[in-house]
Order: structure tokens, then sequence, then C-alpha cells
């Protein structure tokens, strides 16, 4: 089940990758005591259940935890290139030189019956408590920086309650199971139903604006300058581009110029509307497409994209280089401004 969940997802990111930032979302709020939310409870207890359950050997300071990651939510607080800097030092080198040890202490129980066999629920990683409030604040910083990007519905007073009794051990207002069954619910049925629903209305609306032309597939599509009507790329072709990828609110998620650097893939190897957006525009041309999730990540969206998501592309196309072109991943499947959106 923590599989279809955030957490997994956050624990590794928070210890190894960049943080992504972000403005902070319109659906985060801060929340009334007088009033629980569920949904956002059960984030923070699963959330609470992954980090107890896969880095047990770092015994964070559960308030400071709490406090920063509630501060980032709101865009206050640390820093996250500070909080990146301080977790990628930590976890780079102080953590593994430490993890070795310990290693080496349980290789030693198993080979030798009069040492004392260790109890990894007890072992406590951090050397004292000025360096566990330290990562504390850190971890909580980056994690709130990066579901502050995610554009989950997130109060922050319950957020932060739902983790803090969960790893702090108290009692839970919901059980495991019933938080469970919440977020189940929220991923695969309540948020691909919004998500369906507010792009076919989005959609609707585009299709009415001036300029703008309807495949049969459903693409949506203006064509803002011609380019050379004599060198459109096939879809078995290389295209290099320049492009800006919005959701249907106009928040950028991924842009090449952003990047500096324009991205070249095969058309083949892209989203159904790339691959058939980019047939209708000429070399040196730009053109505006609006792509239905079903020509786009579909039902299940990807880490950056939500299901049943519709979304805008603003593409230059640069240069088209003929071939017989392998497939690939799409561009913009990723973390915004990674190699791999390319």
């Amino acid at each position: 089940m923590k599989k279809i969940m955030f957490a997994a997802v956050m624990l590794v990111s928070a210890a190894l990758m960049v943080s992504c930032g972000g403005k902070t979302s319109s659906r985060i709020t801060k929340g009334s005591k007088s009033k629980m939310d569920t949904l956002s409870y059960a984030f923070g207890m699963d959330i609470g259940r992954g980090i107890k359950g896969d880095i047990r050997e770092m015994k964070f300071d559960g308030d400071v935890l709490a406090s920063s990651v509630s501060d980032a939510l709101l865009g206050k607080g640390m820093k996250s290139e500070d909080a990146t800097a301080k977790l990628n030092e930590f976890f780079t080198t102080k953590r593994p030189e430490r993890i070795q040890k310990i290693s080496e202490q349980i290789r030693k129980a198993q080979q030798d019956s009069t040492v004392a066999p260790v109890n990894i629920d007890e072992v406590d990683i951090f050397e004292n408590d000025a360096e566990r409030k330290e990562i504390s604040e850190a971890y909580g910083a980056d994690m709130g920086a990066r579901l502050r990007s995610s554009r989950l519905p997130m109060q922050v007073y319950w957020f932060a309650k739902g983790l803090a009794d969960t790893y702090g051990g108290d009692s839970t207002v919901i059980t495991p199971d019933e938080a469970s069954m919440c977020l189940q619910t929220y991923f695969m049925v309540t948020r691909p139903a919004e998500n369906k629903k507010a792009s076919e209305e989005w959609l609707a609306s585009i299709e009415k604006q001036g300029g703008v032309q309807k495949t049969e597939s459903g693409l949506l599509y203006r064509i803002d300058r011609e380019g050379d009507a004599a060198i459109k790329p096939k879809a078995t072709d290389q295209v290099e581009v320049n492009y800006e990828g919005k959701f249907m609110d106009g928040e950028v998620f991924d842009s090449s110029y952003e990047r500096g650097v324009p991205a070249e893939f095969p058309l083949n190897g892209v989203i159904k509307g790339w691959t058939e957006g980019m047939q209708l525009v000429g070399k040196g041309g730009q053109i505006t497409l609006w792509i239905p999730s079903d020509l786009a990540y579909g039902t299940y969206g990807s880490s950056v994209i939500g299901p049943n998501e519709a979304l805008e592309f603003k593409v230059e196309l640069l240069d088209v280089k003929v071939g017989d072109a392998p497939a690939a991943e799409a561009p913009a499947a990723e973390e915004p401004a990674a190699e791999e959106n390319k």
C-alpha cells in the first residue's frame, strides 16, 4: 500500500535529490484546529510511518521535524537550498560511515556469541542532540518544499499533527487502516475524477478561443508562427525544440527556456500529443498545444503530472533531423529541470 502513497518517494528524495522548491500551492492552507481534515492527517500519518520504518536508525526530533515541515509548506523557515546542502553532506558522508560501523557491530555479534546483539530499533545514528535538531530541521524543510511542489491539497496543521502523532508514537485520531483507505480513495478515485472533470471543462473553454483548431484525436492547437511549410517533421524524425509546459492553472512545470538549453528527442518517443502536434508546424515555427490526458500521461500521470490531467505546451521547432528514430522517454515526464526532460 505504501508504494501507492507519497511517503516512500519523499524519503528517497529527501536523502538523495535536490529539492524542487517551487511556489506555495494555492491548495495548501493553514487549516483549523476545530475542523479536522482527514486527508491531510492521513498524509502526515503515512509519511510518519515511512520515516519510522525506512530509516529507523535516524531518531529525529519529532517536534523540530513537524515544525520545520509546517514552516516549509507555508513558504517559511530554512531555505530549501540550505536544507539540501545539509542533507547531502549528512547522507553522502556521515550516514554511510556510521551505517558501516553499525553493520560491523552486527556482523561481530553474529560471529561471536559473547558480543551483545545489536537491536536496530535502539540504534541512534546521531552523535548528539545538536546534530539531531539540525538534521531534523533540514529534513523537514526539504520535505515541505517537495510537498509544496506536489500540488496536493494540504492543511498544514492537520498534516503536521498526523506526522507528529505517528512518528512520536502517540495515539492517532484515526487508525492506520483508516488512513490507508482515505489515501487510497483520494489517489485512485477522487483525484482522477476531479482532474478528468476539470480537464474536460478547461479544454472546452480553450476550444472556443480564436485560432484554436481541433484534430480528430481531440488535440487542440494553434499555429503561432508557421515556419517552413516544406520542412515539417515526421513521426520518425528527430526534433530540436524549445518548449514550456503548463498545468491548467497556468503554473509552469517544465521549461527548456529556464534551463537555457534546447531539448532534442525522437518524435515517436514522446507523448502522443507531441508526436501528432509537432507534425503540424514547420521548421522555425511555433505552436501551442492543449493536450487531453489520453494523449499525454493518461489515467496514472507521472511524478509531476497528475492522473487524467490535460496540459498546455508552447513549442518552438528549431530543427528537424530526418531518420528512423527509436522510442525514448517523453519530455516533461520527470521532475522539472531534470536531465530526463530533454
